[in-house]
């Protein structure tokens, strides 16, 4: 997926992209070329890599700079090297086909884009095998004003188990466009997390399919934004198929003239009896300019279902506010206290899922704490 490319289906699905004009978004804000891939990452690019603060101990750590795999940066722990693969018309594969095994090698995705590319794109396919169980968080950064670019498709085979997390790292001046398609097969389960922030403009689109009987999904996330930031979080969640699960969580904190969407559907087939699906969506308003858009969905076909969605925009309450104010604690104290206290109620059960939060938590504090 190019840049041209996604601005040609932005145009032909307007609706779905109705809260997010790239053409009027990227004109102002970058000068997009044609994608390139710079292979051999240069000191930027390394000291960018060196300030994420990775863990060290065991774990699969998987580089690409400027959309190129950087197999001199990359590690693979206990795991073999055949796991990654490139292709020149499909892009890379990280194949756990055959494993029919629990992997408790964490792995890393890390992409950088380090100013020499002003557009990167990636294209990813990750096959899991049957009872296979794995934890993948991908780490972006953006060293210039650049757009970065990720298509990725992921298979779940039978009782599979994905947890897959997404954390920004970029900078007020990139792009992020990314669309992550999964389809989850029988008893399989599939877990979702995104950590938006620091961004100037953030596509972020996730499509499930709940193929078969039993299939599981959920989807968090949160958005950070200020400034003049933009985040669009678009979701679709098919059930196919019977006694499916879904959940859906995102909370959102918006300040200065930052804009921020949430568009959620569920679609429940017309064989797909026994669903249970349930989407959310809360946002946080911290000044009169911030602006929140939400347009949650269901279109269902099944008459034995479970379903709901909803959606909330407000600002902190002031009666909480007051009580923590009255127990010695100052204004920015207490607002520090209640925004933390509403993030990481989506956050907590990342950790708990996993029992760590892969630097999710530390990464959301740091941005809290510089808003009081």
């Amino acid at each position: 997926m190019t840049l041209a490319a996604t601005l040609e289906r932005s145009r032909h699905d307007r609706e779905d992209w109705r809260y997010t004009d790239l053409e009027k978004i990227l004109a102002s804000s970058f000068a997009p070329k044609p994608a390139a891939k710079v292979a051999s990452g240069n000191a930027s690019a390394k000291q960018a890599l060196a300030d994420l603060n990775l863990r060290r101990d065991n774990v699969c750590r998987l580089v690409f700079i400027n959309g190129a795999w950087q197999a001199d940066l990359s590690e693979f722990a206990s795991l073999s090297r055949d796991i990654v693969s490139d292709d020149a018309r499909q892009g890379f594969r990280l194949a756990f086909a055959d494993q029919a095994c629990l992997v408790t090698t964490p792995i890393e995705l890390v992409f950088i884009n380090d100013g020499r590319a002003a557009e990167t794109s990636t294209t990813l396919t990750i096959d899991i095998g049957a009872s296979a169980s794995l934890t993948i968080t991908e780490h972006h950064v953006s060293t210039a004003a650049a757009t970065q670019i990720l298509d990725a498709e992921i298979r779940l085979g039978p009782q599979a188990k994905l947890e897959h997390n997404k954390i920004l790292h970029a900078n007020t001046r990139a792009a992020h466009l990314a669309r992550t398609e999964a389809q989850v097969g029988a008893g399989a389960y599939y877990r979702n997390f995104a950590l938006i922030k620091d961004t100037k403009l953030v596509r972020n689109e996730i499509e499930v399919t709940l193929q078969d009987r039993r299939a599981q999904c959920a989807l968090n996330g949160v958005m950070l934004l200020r400034g003049e930031e933009h985040a669009d979080t678009f979701t679709r969640i098919t059930h196919a198929a019977p006694h499916g699960t879904s959940r859906q969580f995102y909370k959102s904190v918006v300040a200065g003239r930052a804009k921020c969407a949430f568009q959620g559907k569920i679609t429940v087939a017309k064989n797909a009896q026994k669903t249970d699906g349930r989407q959310m969506s809360r946002a946080l308003l911290l000044s009169d300019q911030a602006e929140m858009n939400a347009k949650p969905e269901l279109e269902i076909h099944a008459d034995d279902v479970t379903c709901s969605h909803g959606s909330t925009v407000g600002d902190l309450d002031t009666e909480a506010l007051f009580y923590l104010r009255t127990r010695g604690l100052s204004l920015a104290e207490a607002r520090a206290l209640l925004l933390r206290g509403f993030v990481n109620e989506v956050i907590n059960q990342t950790a708990e899922s996993q029992n760590h939060d892969g630097g999710i938590r530390a990464v959301a504090e740091r941005w809290l704490d510089e808003q009081r």
